[in-house]
């Protein structure tokens, strides 16, 4: 559905050599088996070394693995498979614990739904990984939606936050549906992408994002202003329909078409522009500096300035980066750094892709940095401290 045999035909400024592929698929002659075994073979390693701290944690500290497995969001999750929405819980879109639910109800009985989660995030994590590196082969615009080297792939998978991608959290489901989205987009197909990112605004606040970025990148296939703005207004319309049925549902099962939003007015948020603006230099009086937000605001502004110069190459994936940070100032503290930059894999791609020219050891520092630091938060996570 979203590779190169059914997409729409190129312009005549548009076609390439029918020897060439994509970036990142190099050499053209490796077969997907070869590119796919990179990554999932980083993936293997990732869950060991996480399923090596949180084995000894388990031993050292009592607690059982499988409430290591269960904190925070997941806990959330849980319920909202178990036992269905209510109150607070509405805060939380509901794909994913439907997922949850019908991946708990395939399994043996007894199986508590955090391990029904994690089973379902890391079967989504692989199928993001074969999507991407199948699109590797294809013959399009694909610039910065596929890595060109393995760089790209090591900045992704030990992000701060990675041990969300295989746990009960929303993230790997949502690099699925957002990297589907935005390569059928990339690819010309208009119905894929805008149903794609529907399911994404299902999913996670971020979808929206995917929706406007898709609309625009099916743009840049099109061959007159009459066929852009047709393309533009059909992923748009296919993702606000999405968006209203969310609120239909919604309405549907509280009466509240807003519910979802009514139920995050606890959470922290800033209280006007200024505080939104604030943020960004530990400018309002509930921020603190203590060592784990300095650390989310350094997340933070790397993320920011990796944006930015995607901005410079390719704008629609830009604005989506840029939407998904500068959101994150509504807040009023960078305390979801971590979570809110772990999908957005055009960056850590882009940013693999520089790392490559950087000197050996440059390339050594940023490995040692982000291991210790993904080893900090995953245990953090086990422990039941704060970890996102």
């Amino acid at each position: 559905m979203l590779g190169s045999s059914d997409s729409a035909p190129l312009s005549a400024h548009q076609k390439e050599p029918a020897d060439r592929v994509a970036a990142g698929a190099a050499p053209g002659a490796r077969s997907f088996w070869a590119r796919f075994s990179i990554p999932a073979g980083l993936l293997l390693v990732l869950l060991c070394h996480h399923l090596a701290i949180w084995l000894y944690l388990s031993a050292r500290k009592g607690i059982p693995l499988v409430d290591m497995l269960n904190q925070w969001d997941s806990a959330h999750y849980s319920t909202i498979a178990t036992s269905g929405h209510g109150g607070g819980l509405w805060a939380f879109l509901p794909l994913y614990p439907a997922l949850v639910r019908s991946t708990l109800a395939l399994c043996p009985s007894g199986v508590p739904p955090q391990v029904a989660g994690a089973i379902l995030s890391t079967v989504a994590l692989l199928l993001f990984i074969a999507l991407v590196v199948w699109a590797q082969g294809w013959r399009g615009r694909t610039e910065l939606l596929v890595p060109r080297n393995h760089w790209g792939w090591f900045l992704l998978l030990y992000a701060p936050a990675s041990y969300t991608l295989h746990t009960e959290h929303t993230e790997s489901v949502f690099l699925l549906l957002s990297a589907a989205a935005l390569l059928a987009a990339a690819n010309g197909r208009a119905w894929s992408a805008g149903l794609l990112a529907a399911l994404c605004v299902w999913t996670r606040n971020q979808g929206v994002f995917v929706a406007l970025a898709s609309a625009l990148l099916v743009m840049e296939m099109a061959e007159s202003t009459a066929d852009r703005a047709k393309r533009f207004l059909l992923v748009g319309s296919l993702s606000f329909c999405g968006f209203l049925g969310l609120l239909g549902f919604q309405a549907a099962m509280t009466g509240d078409p807003l519910a979802s939003m009514h139920a995050q007015s606890g959470w922290s948020h800033a209280t006007s522009v200024w505080s939104a603006v604030r943020t960004l230099w530990f400018g309002n009086p509930w921020q603190n500096t203590g060592f784990g937000s300095l650390l989310r605001h350094g997340f933070f502004f790397v993320l920011l300035f990796l944006a930015l110069a995607i901005w410079r190459v390719r704008r629609p994936l830009g604005l989506y980066a840029l939407l998904s940070l500068l959101v994150m100032l509504l807040q009023g503290e960078f305390v979801n750094a971590f979570r809110f930059g772990g999908v957005l894999f055009p960056l850590a791609f882009f940013a693999g892709d520089r790392l490559e020219r950087l000197p050996r050891w440059t390339r050594g520092l940023v490995v040692v940095v982000l291991v210790a630091l993904n080893q900090m938060v995953t245990r953090r996570y086990a422990l039941g401290s704060w970890a996102y």
